[in-house]
């Protein structure tokens, strides 16, 4: 018997999403993905020497919010009106969502996407038997 899960298989979904440069600004995010059930990972940079020399109160930051890819446009619906938060740029965004069901890909009535009736070939042979 086989296992399902292989070495060589990698599940990694996970993209930057946005830059945050203040801790008001990340605590507020954090609490918007933890309500919302959105997953993330918080992946700081190092401060350089100026950076924490001209850093009095220690409220500037710099780190890099990481969310699955499947989630991107909920969490930028979530994200709006947060200061100190820069998105990183991935162009349209609208087919992000995936179809969840194969009922939801059948096509609905109206949406010019009928089926042809079936129609039967009858020969005058099936009927002399």
């Amino acid at each position: 018997m086989s296992s399902i899960i292989q070495n060589n298989q990698v599940f990694n979904n996970e993209i930057p999403f946005c830059r945050v440069y203040s801790i008001e600004s990340k605590k507020q995010l954090e609490e918007r993905f933890l309500a919302h059930r959105i997953s993330y990972f918080i992946e700081w940079q190092d401060k350089s020497f100026l950076q924490r020399l001209f850093d009095r109160n220690g409220s500037k930051i710099v780190c890099t919010f990481k969310i699955n890819r499947g989630e991107i446009a909920r969490a930028k619906a979530l994200a709006q009106g947060i200061e100190g938060i820069k998105f990183k740029d991935y162009g349209e965004e609208k087919n992000t969502e995936r179809i969840r069901k194969r009922s939801d890909s059948v096509a609905k009535e109206g949406d010019g996407l009928e089926m042809p009736e079936l129609k039967f070939e009858t020969s005058q042979d099936d009927y002399e038997e």
